[in-house]
């Protein structure tokens, strides 16, 4: 029976890649903030980065290497992960007996979730991480439910591989520890060898970290405290957990999501009734889901940071909508559907909003997902008219987001550089030569990015000036360039100031990490 699935599933998972690199290349999304950023890591390979293990930029280097420094070189790798996960979901759905329909139903799910369309398009460090979780999670789970121990190395290599994308894989060793309460058959001493062996993909981080002010790990602990925002005066819940729950239901779609919290109330109540691997999985995705709020009571928490419950999860929700008595196959299905019909319509957003269409009904600008992706095509054009010279000129801006932007999508692709103006928290960029060793006595041009109703403040203009003024001979501006139509309204243009005279001088240094 499974013979008959698996070519199924090949031929939607083609049809959904085929689909996302027609959109990589003419859906007008161009590359987030973090994608650029990522971008430039790629360019300058090394043992570790601010924020990230370097894994996310020797992926992206592999995909630029293949398809050169565009959009889909960035984005050609995370096509691949994308398109590998559903196999591996119906892979430990297979591993877990569940029948050849829940198997298929659970990889569709991972394959047309938002979830899982987006770890396809996006180049983010969750996709790698989530690939080896899945991988070590599929071979976990048919241990269980052989009732059999695993090879703790092998799982420790599984670890290994994601943690050189993102940390959080270690939390897999905790809830191994968690289900031995329960399967006392996964207990063995060797599972210390398969952490020895995870660990070791923490050397290239420290590494680096010891000749860059130990910067990740300081960057990770400011972040889990709740990065630099202030809590309110006196709130004791100063959390966002309705925002963390919202954006699960939003990144799994909400009837699917739904199910989902059926499928682990009946595995809470009648777990006897569960199989082993099944439990295992949709105990694991339980888990993580649950800490996940209960920390959003007490701090901010970024939606994303539990993705890698789901592809576990799906197994669950397989068993539950098809395998188990209750028979919710129709919703399932329809759970499906509805996830395809929105993602097309959120994808299509900034097609409709640039070429003005439903301009009965038209579409509010800050619903666009998209809008950090979007104008930076323009911004090569926009340069070169206000007089860039890329063999002479250099870029830069006040926030990392914009030099990453202006390196990626600047002429002739030169590294923008970080001029920290607002006192923010330190960054790549900041670890990078800066422009009093490069730059001094130069021309430069300064660029800010801007979304309405920012772009229209007539105060812009005059306060980067003043800001400005202190580090050049002269600072002029040259106006502001759209690089967004939303129905024939410019909502997204840079401001451009050419900056003559750099007298070597930076902006107060930051502590902040």
């Amino acid at each position: 029976m499974h013979k008959r699935y698996l070519p199924i599933l090949f031929i939607l998972v083609a049809l959904k890649a085929l689909v996302l690199l027609y959109a990589i290349l003419h859906a007008g999304i161009g590359l987030g903030p973090d994608e650029a950023q990522y971008w430039t890591w790629s360019r300058h390979l090394d043992w570790g980065y601010y924020s990230k293990p370097p894994g996310i930029a020797w992926e992206i280097a592999l995909g630029t290497s293949l398809f050169g420094n565009t959009e889909l070189g960035v984005r050609f790798m995370p096509l691949a992960i994308g398109s590998m996960l559903p196999f591996l979901v119906y892979l430990m759905a297979k591993r877990c007996r569940l029948t050849p329909s829940a198997s298929f139903w659970a990889a569709v799910c991972m394959a047309f979730c938002p979830l899982g369309i987006l770890a396809s398009f996006l180049a983010i460090t969750d996709g790698g991480m989530t690939l080896f979780w899945t991988l070590a999670c599929a071979y976990l789970a048919g241990k269980v439910e052989e009732k059999s121990l695993p090879s703790y190395p092998l799982i420790g290599l599984c670890v290994f591989f994601g943690a050189l994308f993102k940390w959080p894989i270690y939390s897999l060793w905790f809830l191994i520890l968690v289900f031995w309460t329960i399967f006392p058959f996964l207990r063995s001493w060797r599972i210390l060898l398969g952490i020895a062996t995870s660990l070791i993909a923490l050397l290239p981080s420290v590494y680096w970290n010891a000749t860059h002010e130990w910067a990740t790990f300081r960057h990770v602990s400011a972040t889990l405290s709740g990065g630099h925002a202030q809590p309110k005066a006196g709130a004791f819940f100063s959390g966002n957990l309705l925002e963390f729950i919202g954006a699960q239901a939003a990144l799994v779609s909400p009837i699917l999501f739904v199910l989902l919290v059926l499928a682990w109330r009946h595995l809470a109540i009648k777990k006897e009734q569960v199989p082993n691997g099944v439990l295992f999985c949709g105990g694991i995705s339980l888990v993580i889901v649950s800490i996940g709020a209960l920390l959003a009571f007490f701090m901010k928490i970024q939606g994303n940071w539990a993705i890698f419950a789901y592809p576990t999860a799906f197994i669950l929700l397989g068993w539950f909508a098809i395998d188990s008595s209750l028979n919710k196959k129709t919703w399932l299905i329809g759970g499906v559907a509805v996830s395809i019909l929105a993602c097309t319509f959120v994808f299509s957003i900034p097609f409709l909003q640039s070429h003005g269409l439903w301009k009965h009904f038209p579409i509010p600008y800050k619903i666009n997902p998209f809008r950090h992706n979007v104008g930076g095509d323009r911004l090569a054009l926009a340069l070169e008219t206000a007089g860039y010279d890329g063999e002479k000129d250099f870029l830069f801006g006040d926030k990392y987001q914009t030099a990453s932007i202006l390196s990626f999508y600047g002429p002739e692709q030169k590294r923008a550089y970080f001029f920290n103006l607002q006192g923010s928290r330190k960054n790549q960029f900041s670890f990078w030569e800066r422009l009093e060793t490069a730059e001094k006595g130069n021309k430069g041009f300064f660029a800010a990015i801007e979304n309405t109703p920012q772009l229209n403040n007539i105060e812009l203009p005059d306060r980067y000036i003043k800001d400005l003024s202190p580090y050049f001979d002269t600072v002029r501006f040259i106006g502001m360039q759209p690089l967004f139509q939303a129905y024939g309204e410019v909502v997204k243009g840079v401001l451009l100031f050419e900056c003559e005279g750099y007298t070597g001088l930076l902006p107060a240094e930051t502590d902040l990490y």
